[in-house]
């Protein structure tokens, strides 16, 4: 008997030393990093997205819980919690006895010594690492309360679908908050800690009721509620969300904006801050605006196998309202908003260019009252180089003014109009009014052969909408930190006024009034007064429309990624179409405006003109401008909606010479 006592006198002394070793030679780690996720939200404050980078993560207090979800919690995993020191001998025991009596696995962990092992330890199965677990537990109990202790612990737990901690669990099982779980999604959310991947209702229904109907038993046995209670919860069906990536950069609305949102904010405040400090991205989106952009898109474009469709919309200051980078985001993550920007490349803006080539012919000395021939095909005078152009379908305009040239897009036209100014002058306009693109200043510019991105055709047409004020497009309003406090908002640059002269562009948008009124773009009349332009590029490769309001405006493309022909599709057709569909939503609540008029010098035709006889094939000559390259002959299409015989009636053309020095004059960018 000696033997025996001395042997287990001896290990008992030797655990006491070992145990006393370890708790002076463990020292409590400092507390990881708190780390949030961030959260991108509309101009309203709702959601739009969650930015992560290894799950979910949102810390809130512990009042900001539903005590239900306490009451589960501590019932199902730690009944003693806040009466043990950390470890409980107790509940050991108790956990022993259930796993001998039943084939059910029972953890006789505490809440803290769950804490413990997330936070500082390793998942390794070893008698050292839970001796360093217990003490780690103790000492961490006598340094926080236990009320820090649990909100921690709902903090940081893991729930499975890359959600950690109970806000974030809430959002992705059942897109609520921790403060509004329910009794029955309280309890599925607690039976899920056991092992959240073999019970998520997405995967195994059955399950996901057997875990929540468990945790319902031990809050009754627990008396925190009663089986009436229970019952009731047991018996509603569990509806939770289908099982998503919450990790991933973007969501269901507005993908291709929230991943530009993204990389704009890692670019303002780094990607660490973006993913650990639960920052707050407000944005410029209207959401409401957004679903009837995406709406109007996938209503009217239908085909899988069809063309893609983009969508920008701004508003007075240039933020950016919606944007529809593309119909599917998983298929095409390219964003074909924004160009070559958004991965992809620009497109050809078709006849949408004549407008900034009309813009440079009213700035000097041209008028919306100027008449012109618009024969089926003409050949003019680029700075000595022969231009030939035809019209879409090879029709014939007859005489008609410039006004009326721009309803019809006839290209005829406004190749005469080019070979008075000069590609130069429509690329100065271009830029000046808001398009950032390199141009090629070649007299097929006039056709809208240089590609710029939706996004730089809404731009230069909201310097319209705004009475010649250029602004430039901004996606986010601020950056606020996890207190709600400042933490970066956009460096916009001033409002360039007078960016185009403000008669000037009262004139385009004369011009303009009439291609919605009895033009090309008729489709896209939405019953107040509105302006824009039809754009179709030679084999209907690209189709645009793009138009504004008083202070607003939309530019719609549609194509495929790869440019091909689109058999039947128009600017004035679908493009349009979605234009209107979705202006006549966005603009809801907002008064109906009209424009100021144009001056009447810019509207009347003007007083020196010269005359010449028209035939299909004439010369116009203009020394103004000379091109940098070959000119490009073969011709761009233009939508149009009507066909006459070619007139050979004498036609006008504005002189080259400025009747006066406009108020602004032509400018750089």
């Amino acid at each position: 008997m000696r033997w025996p006592l001395a042997a287990g006198t001896g290990l008992f002394l030797f655990g006491i030393a070992a145990l006393a070793v370890i708790w002076f030679s463990v020292e409590l780690p400092d507390d990881p990093p708190e780390l949030q996720s961030a959260i991108v939200v509309a101009e309203d404050g709702r959601e739009l997205a969650v930015l992560s980078q290894e799950g979910q993560r949102f810390i809130i207090s512990l009042a900001e819980v539903n005590p239900v979800v306490i009451d589960a919690l501590l019932s199902a995993e730690d009944r003693r919690f806040y009466d043990h020191d950390g470890v409980d001998p107790v509940g050991i025991s108790r956990a022993l006895f259930n796993n001998v009596r039943s084939a059910d696995t029972q953890g006789g962990s505490t809440l803290t010594q769950q804490l413990v092992k997330n936070e500082y330890l390793t998942n390794e199965r070893s008698l050292v690492r839970k001796i360093r677990e217990a003490v780690l537990s103790v000492k961490l109990e006598r340094s926080e309360d236990k009320d820090q202790i649990l909100e921690r612990y709902l903090n940081t737990v893991y729930f499975g679908r890359g959600a950690y901690g109970i806000e974030a669990a809430a959002r992705a099982y059942f897109d609520t908050s921790a403060a509004q779980l329910d009794l029955g999604q309280s309890a599925l959310l607690v039976g899920l800690l056991r092992s959240p991947e073999s019970a998520d209702p997405a995967e195994d229904m059955a399950e996901a009721t057997a875990r929540r109907a468990s945790v319902l038993a031990d809050m009754v046995d627990n008396e925190a509620i009663t089986q009436a209670d229970a019952d009731a919860a047991d018996a509603v069906p569990i509806q939770a969300n289908d099982r998503t990536a919450p990790a991933a950069p973007t969501s269901g609305v507005a993908p291709h904006f929230v991943e530009w949102v993204r990389q704009q904010t890692v670019a303002a405040v780094g990607e660490g801050a973006l993913y650990s400090e639960g920052l707050r991205v407000v944005t410029t989106l209207d959401l409401d605006a957004q679903v009837a952009a995406e709406q109007a898109v996938a209503e009217l474009i239908t085909d899988p196998a069809g063309p893609q469709a983009a969508l920008v919309a701004l508003d007075a200051d240039g933020a950016i309202r919606a944007q529809v980078g593309g119909r599917d985001y998983e298929t095409l993550k390219v964003d074909l908003a924004r160009g070559v920007e958004g991965g992809g490349s620009g497109r050809q803006p078709g006849s949408t260019f004549k407008t900034f080539v009309l813009q440079a012919a009213l700035e000097r000395g041209a008028t919306l009252g100027d008449r012109f021939d618009g024969p089926p095909q003409i050949e003019v005078d680029v700075g000595g180089t022969p231009f030939p152009v035809e019209n879409y379908g090879g029709s014939g305009f007859g005489n008609l003014s410039l006004a009326e040239a721009t309803a019809s897009s006839v290209n005829t036209v406004y190749a005469q109009l080019l070979a008075n100014v000069g590609p130069a002058a429509a690329g100065e306009a271009a830029h000046a009014a808001g398009i950032d693109a390199e141009l090629d200043l070649v007299p097929s510019i006039v056709l809208g052969v240089e590609e710029v991105s939706p996004q730089d055709l809404a731009s230069a047409y909201l310097t319209y909408a705004n009475d010649g004020t250029r602004v430039e497009p901004y996606a986010i309003a601020r950056i606020e930190d996890g207190d709600g406090n400042l933490l970066w908002e956009p460096d916009l640059p001033e409002p360039q006024t007078e960016a185009v002269d403000p008669d000037v562009s009262r004139a385009i948008t004369e011009a303009l009034r009439g291609v919605i009124e009895n033009g090309t773009g008729t489709a896209a009349d939405i019953g107040r007064p509105a302006a824009g332009k039809t754009g179709t590029t030679q084999g209907n490769v690209d189709a645009w429309f793009a138009g504004y309001v008083p202070g607003y405006a939309t530019v719609v493309w549609m194509g495929h990624p790869e440019p091909r022909e689109m058999e039947g599709i128009t600017g004035g057709g679908l493009p349009a179409e979605i234009w209107q569909r979705y202006m006549s939503v966005a603009l809801e609540g907002r008064e109906a405006e009209d424009f100021p008029d144009p001056p009447d010098d810019l509207v009347q035709p003007s007083s020196t003109t010269t005359s010449s006889s028209s035939t299909t094939s004439s010369t116009t000559s203009s020394s103004s401008t000379t091109p940098t390259t070959q000119p490009t002959t073969t011709s761009s299409s233009s939508t149009s909606t009507s066909s006459t015989t070619s007139s050979t009636t004498s036609s006008t053309t504005p002189t080259t010479a400025p009747r006066r020095r406009r108020r602004g004059g032509p400018r750089s960018p």
